[in-house]
């Protein structure tokens, strides 16, 4: 879970400056929402582009060519999608920690962002993508829950203190030992 919220804040800050980027490039009116693909339109054979920065502060791209979709991999309604990296960069490192949260593009919509490397010690330049639904999902599990629900009250439910009967404990317990 820790994971896929690094991954989702990665992917929302490259769409920020994505959005930014495009939004001084257009006039408002021809400025529009990013199309999302989603895991039902990603075929084998499909080929994109992602985006990642390899040295200094400046993103560059590396071919995607999309191998399949393991379905369920991480759990019920918890698909990857599996994409072979292409580049003179990608292909020299393999699939690296620090790309995690790289966007990943086909015919310019956002597929998701590269989450999982397969495979150890390996160079191959093969990683798991993590569709873009998936973590808009997460974005509307947090506004779904109800303010009544305890886990949005700020304040913590305090419990009654019970202690064994002194009979009932093989050692004394005292009161340094004990739980506040």
């Amino acid at each position: 879970m820790k994971k896929a919220v690094i991954v989702f804040c990665a992917v929302v800050i490259s769409l920020g400056s994505a959005q930014e980027a495009s939004n001084r490039t257009q006039s408002p009116e021809k400025q529009s929402p990013q199309q999302i693909m989603t895991v039902d339109q990603v075929h084998p054979g499909m080929k994109g582009v992602a985006y990642t920065v390899f040295e200094g502060t400046k993103p560059e791209s590396m071919g995607v060519e999309v191998l399949g979709v393991l379905k369920n991999l991480n759990g019920p309604r918890s698909d990857v999608i599996l994409v072979r990296l292409h580049g003179s960069k990608p292909e020299y490192t393999g699939v690296v920690a620090g790309m995690s949260g790289s966007p990943v593009y086909i015919d310019g919509k956002l597929v998701g962002a590269i989450a999982l490397k397969f495979g150890a010690f390996s160079k191959e330049p093969i990683a798991g993508v993590t569709p873009i639904a998936e973590m808009l999902e997460i974005n509307e599990f947090d506004k779904s829950v109800s303010q009544n629900s305890p886990i949005s009250t700020p304040h913590r439910v305090q419990r009654k203190r019970r202690l064994l009967p002194a009979h009932l404990t093989r050692f004394p317990v005292t009161r340094s030992f004990s739980r506040r």
